[in-house]
């Protein structure tokens, strides 16, 4: 099969350069299952905008298929019905291949990484210290905490850039461990800091904090147990990403010796109509 040709084969199902691509449930399904896993799935909050994720994006040798290909995800993605479409966080190299099927910048991120030469130590007094959120039977949080999670999180980013549930699940089980501190005062979650780590890397994978409460220490505190959770599973380091024009986070990531890297991460999107 030459590049370029592809078969019909029958409702909801095409196969395009060998590849399977299937709409699971309405407008949801894989695009590509080659060198990288590439799904795609409603966006947050916004149904007619396509969220397509693609496995490894974050790293910078990664690459993505021949343009045909990559124009044959626009066609299938379009065909589901959706009117626009916007990726994960993507290294240099699979961003610039999505340019040159018209992806744009919608945005920029930093990616800091933080050694740890010896243990993390922070005098967080016991009485407001953040804890570990308990799962239950089967790895699982409770319906009542992973909502009260997702409020917290649209106010912190807003209806923009917000978690839903899928999302949060997906964060969850990007890496081999995690783990979810939570702040809480008066009875509610002042702000969260979900956690993971795969071999010797940590990541802090998502930091919200109510807006009433910026600047009041939470979001340093949870920072402070995140590492010190990163560094008792075994990391020698820990990376986080953050916008480029978020000058709070950075300048607080940087108060805990996070250093920039040599590459950021841009999300990139596209109009289809």
């Amino acid at each position: 099969m030459g590049i370029g040709d592809h078969i019909e084969s029958g409702h909801g199902k095409t196969t395009v350069f060998g590849v399977s691509l299937t709409a699971r449930s309405p407008r949801s399904g894989v695009v590509w299952s080659g060198a990288s896993s590439v799904r795609v799935r409603p966006w947050p909050l916004t149904p007619d905008r396509a969220f397509l994720l693609i496995t490894g994006s974050h790293g910078p040798d990664l690459e993505l298929p021949h343009p045909d290909i990559l124009g044959e995800w626009v066609r299938t993605i379009s065909s589901w019905g959706y009117r626009s479409v916007r990726t994960t966080a993507l290294a240099p190299t699979p961003a610039a291949a999505l340019r040159t099927v018209g992806f744009i910048t919608a945005q920029d991120l930093v990616l800091l990484k933080r050694t740890h030469y010896a243990p993390p130590t922070y005098d967080i007094p016991a009485d407001i210290a953040p804890r570990t959120v308990r799962r239950l039977p089967g790895h699982r949080y409770s319906a009542t905490v992973l909502n009260e999670l997702l409020q917290l999180d649209r106010a912190a980013f807003g209806d923009e850039w917000c978690l839903d549930r899928e999302a949060l699940r997906d964060a969850f089980t990007a890496t081999r461990r995690s783990r979810i501190l939570v702040s809480r005062s008066h009875g509610r979650i002042d702000g969260f800091v979900l956690v993971g780590a795969t071999g010797s890397t940590g990541f802090i994978q998502r930091l919200a904090v109510q807006p009433d409460v910026r600047r009041s220490g939470v979001a340093s505190r949870l920072v402070a147990s995140a590492l010190q959770w990163s560094h008792k599973v075994g990391c020698s380091v820990t990376v986080v990403n953050t916008e480029v024009s978020n000058s709070a986070a950075i300048g607080l990531y940087r108060s805990f010796d996070f250093e920039e890297m040599e590459h950021g991460l841009q999300v990139l999107e596209r109009d289809l109509t």
